[in-house]
């Protein structure tokens, strides 16, 4: 579909039929100015897999408890590397707890925890390996870095690398379409105009994507639509992580200006 844009004081108008949608064809100084919308489709998938939580160590001494923690980690690193993933040690924790007078804590008073996060292919077989961290020591899972007994956290969830990337070829794939509409129409009739060759001045004014799936929050908010906005000044913040390693499948619309150059007159 493609709308004209006003432009200017002095105006000629002219209407045509495009895709059987009127078409307002605004002009100024033998400028004219139009919109261009376009759709594309896409699916993606994601490609690693997080485990998430902490390794905790106690004792009377900071000392004891850190070097502790640290031969913890050494063996927790090389298990993760041997089954092709990678470590990401997050913050350090510490934490002091005042003994009281005349009471015996089962727990020593100082406490350091390591936050982790494991990654892994989307495919491998992270239930067998989450087991085999927590013999190894992880004893906090997801977020939660503090000993909340009774908390359920999601420990394992799912990512799409260079989701900005895919986003951005799927945008070129929504502007090749509006072109095409674009070169179809009889606006364009009169125009030199090669549909598989959208010029590179076509102005980006909306690019939305919304997912087809309704996506569980990992916050524990419930389900919602992943939704992008792409505008020229602006792109769209990373979404938030999968709980299940699931297909997507995006929907996008784009709204694009495109500027005609006035004629030059003959002799």
């Amino acid at each position: 579909m493609a709308i004209a844009l006003a432009c200017g004081a002095e105006r000629a108008q002219k209407t045509a039929a495009v895709m059987g949608v009127p078409v307002q064809a605004v002009g100024y100084e033998g400028q004219q100015f139009f919109q261009l919308s376009g759709t594309c489709t896409a699916e993606m998938s994601p490609d690693k897999a997080v485990i998430t939580g902490g390794v905790s160590s106690g004792a009377i001494k900071p000392t004891d408890a850190v070097e502790q923690l640290d031969k913890q980690l050494a063996l927790i690193r090389t298990y993760v590397e041997a089954n092709h993933g990678r470590l990401q040690l997050m913050e350090r924790v510490r934490t002091l707890k005042t003994p009281q007078p005349g009471r015996e804590d089962p727990e020593p008073p100082f406490q350091v925890v390591q936050r982790l996060q494991a990654q892994f292919p989307a495919n491998a077989p992270v239930d067998a390996i989450l087991q085999k961290l927590i013999e190894l020591g992880l004893d906090r899972f997801g977020d939660n870095m503090l000993n909340n007994y009774n908390r359920r956290d999601a420990v394992i969830r799912f990512r799409v690398s260079d989701l900005d990337a895919k986003l951005r070829d799927m945008q070129q794939r929504c502007t090749a379409d509006a072109w095409k509409q674009w070169c179809g129409s009889p606006a364009a009739a009169a125009s030199d105009c090669a549909p598989d060759k959208p010029p590179a001045d076509l102005e980006l004014q909306a690019f939305n994507v919304r997912s087809e799936e309704t996506l569980l929050r990992p916050d524990g908010g419930g389900s919602a639509n992943w939704q992008f906005s792409y505008n020229r000044m602006q792109r769209a913040a990373e979404p938030p992580d999968l709980l299940g390693n699931v297909t997507i499948h995006l929907n996008g619309t784009i709204l694009l200006t495109y500027r005609t150059q006035p004629k030059e007159a003959k002799p």
